[in-house]
């Protein structure tokens, strides 16, 4: 290393796999964080108002109405499949739209958090098999949705069925009426 110039060893020691030092990832600036935070917070209220102005009241006249018919099928019908089967794949959709993309981006870089990648706080950057492990498994995370799904949908019919005990009449539809 004596034969090396001076500019020479100063480049090399700054290179991570020369060096032992731990190797962190890019943090977000201040006004980035509170960018996110603001965003988060809009985005949760407009949740909040889209449920209590409109998912609420549709599910209460769901319940009060059970001769109805939601797009060709019986509401209680509608109601049962909503929630053992819409909503675990909602969930679904939502964790690979999120999780599956990071995994990918995981397992592509090597190293987690992926590359490009900002993070919140002081994060050490990890490579190799634990890279490997973590990116696999947000590609995978969606399986319990999907289970949860499958074993809803069994759930549903079976409930579908013992909630027709009488048969809807127009008389009892008017019957319910305001």
């Amino acid at each position: 290393i004596q034969f090396v110039p001076q500019a020479v060893q100063s480049a090399l020691r700054k290179l991570s796999w020369m060096n032992n030092s731990p190797e962190f990832a890019e943090q977000y600036t201040k006004s980035e964080r509170i960018r996110y935070c603001l965003g988060g917070a809009a985005i949760g209220a407009l949740v909040v108002a889209l449920g209590k102005l409109w998912l609420f009241p549709f599910l209460d006249s769901l319940a009060v109405a059970p001769c109805d018919e939601v797009l060709g099928v019986p509401s209680h019908v509608a109601l049962w499949y909503g929630l053992f089967v819409g909503i675990p794949l909602s969930g679904m959709i939502l964790v690979i739209f999120t999780f599956g993309a990071r995994g990918f981006k995981i397992l592509r870089s090597g190293q987690i958090p992926p590359l490009r990648e900002k993070v919140f706080r002081p994060t050490r950057i990890a490579r190799g098999l634990k890279a490997k492990v973590l990116g696999a498994l947000h590609v995978v995370a969606f399986a319990p949705f999907a289970a949860l799904a499958i074993w809803g949908s069994m759930q549903a019919a079976e409930l579908s069925t013992q909630g027709q005990l009488k048969p809807c009449t127009e008389t009892a539809n008017a019957s319910t009426g305001p």
